[in-house]
């Protein structure tokens, strides 16, 4: 998988959730050369509107349908063909394809990034069925894909027209399609992307635990840790090269505004006690337990006991999360509304919200984590895990420096988040950094 060589231009702004890297990216925008050429990609549609607001000496424009009743992804086009700056989200630069990669090469753009992707995708198709797709023969006897020694799908059967492997042939197509093991098949962003920019520039904290690590990883892509500083002289933000900031007094705020539940003296019931076991409110965990309607009820009465009772919070200071395939059978009491997806990240737009519930375990795809494995990148799940709630309460008032109250059962994400702010997580992560911008 030795696919990418170098790519000293992509560069990691790391910092916390409110440090300034968004406001480092607009005013760099603002104060470039007129001749350089942007494309901005965040995950929200209010965020490419903040964008279009904030960059004033510059026009951006944004992918439309309603441009010449071309599609969005054809507009991202043309747009491209006359060299405009472009805003627009995650999921419609996820289809970007080998056109728009030579004309991003040749309009020499500069890529900025607000927070990572998902660039790496386990495939919708069952063991069996790729089994029988490995099997298949065409009319002439030629087999259906065949894949080669990288473990990528190329699809033979040009003239198949059925359904039942229409999305397989369609990412095979692209050249971006993995097999593991004859039992999974992934998607991968094309990493050819993050070499066809001039510059690229990713906005995130914690990239050293999130999964588009780990995929740079499997591709050799090279980057290098940038940290954000306001200069209070110049009255400006800096991109200066990483440094080991002096965390204490910032842990030292966030452990005096995030109040973690725990069992009072006074308290009767331990809210906790239902997520003692390690591996509590994982998706496995929860499955087991779906057909268990008292279990269900002892966790949403604890959840409700928690916000009316605990805190005495309104209902529209409730937020609240777990993996989406649960959040009916999860719905906290009259605050099912106040949902915010655990994976939600880079949005202001819940900074009012200062009561928390974190229904939820993160563990990686084990088949994921598998595939990773077997190409010799070591994933470190308790790094992925915290960065991912990290992110997910970094949407709450806490991002406002103002305090939170969190009930987090879950006795593993609630000891991994207190290793953070007392200091021992987040002197691992910067080791790690070090050490990787050493190698580099």
């Amino acid at each position: 998988m030795n696919y990418l060589k170098k790519c000293e231009r992509l560069k990691i702004v790391d910092a916390t959730c409110g440090k300034g890297k968004t406001s480092w990216a607009i005013q760099h925008m603002n104060e470039a050369e007129l001749s350089e050429q942007f494309i901005y990609i965040t995950p929200f549609l209010t965020e490419v509107q903040r964008v279009k607001k904030s960059v004033t000496n510059r026009k951006f424009y944004e992918p439309t349908t309603n441009d010449q009743n071309l599609t969005k992804l054809e507009s991202l086009k043309y747009l491209l063909e006359k060299g405009e700056n472009i805003v627009a989200t995650h999921s419609l630069f996820l289809n970007i394809d080998d056109e728009i990669l030579k004309l991003i090469f040749l309009q020499d753009y500069t890529l900025i990034l607000d927070e990572v992707m998902n660039v790496i995708e386990q495939v919708p198709i069952k063991q069996d069925d790729i089994k029988v797709l490995l099997q298949a023969k065409t009319d002439e006897e030629k087999p259906f894909v065949t894949v080669d020694d990288n473990g990528y799908v190329r699809w033979n059967h040009r003239k198949y027209n059925g359904d039942r492997f229409s999305h397989i042939k369609y990412l095979a197509y692209t050249n971006n399609l993995i097999i593991y093991n004859d039992i999974a098949m992934y998607w991968t962003f094309p990493a050819a992307v993050f070499v066809s920019f001039k510059d690229v520039y990713i906005l995130t904290y914690m990239f050293y635990g999130q999964l588009q690590r780990y995929y740079f990883d499997l591709f050799n892509v090279k980057y290098k840790f940038y940290s954000v500083d306001f200069n209070i002289e110049k009255r400006k933000y800096e991109l200066i090269q990483y440094v080991r900031p002096t965390q204490e007094e910032e842990l030292q705020e966030l452990r005096e505004n995030i109040h973690i539940y725990n069992k009072g003296v006074n308290d009767k019931k331990d809210l906790n006690s239902i997520g003692e076991e390690t591996g509590a409110f994982s998706s496995s965990w929860i499955k087991r337990h779906l057909a268990d309607k008292s279990i269900l009820k002892i966790i949403t009465n604890h959840a409700y006991n928690f916000y009316r009772n605990k805190c005495q919070s309104k209902t529209d200071k409730v937020m609240w999360t777990c993996v989406k395939e649960f959040e009916k059978k999860l719905a906290v009491p009259k605050a099912k509304k106040q949902f915010v997806e655990v994976t939600c990240r880079a949005t202001n737009n819940y900074g009012e919200r200062d009561t928390l519930i974190y229904f939820a375990n993160r563990y990686m795809n084990p088949v994921t984590y598998q595939f990773f494995k077997s190409h010799g990148i070591k994933v470190d799940e308790d790094l992925w895990a915290l960065s991912e709630l990290i992110q997910w309460l970094f949407r709450s008032a806490i991002r406002r420096g103002k305090p939170v109250h969190l009930y987090i059962p879950s006795s593993r994400m609630r000891e991994l988040l207190e290793k953070y702010l007392s200091g021992e997580a987040v002197a691992y992560f910067e080791e790690k950094i070090f050490k990787d911008q050493y190698k580099r």
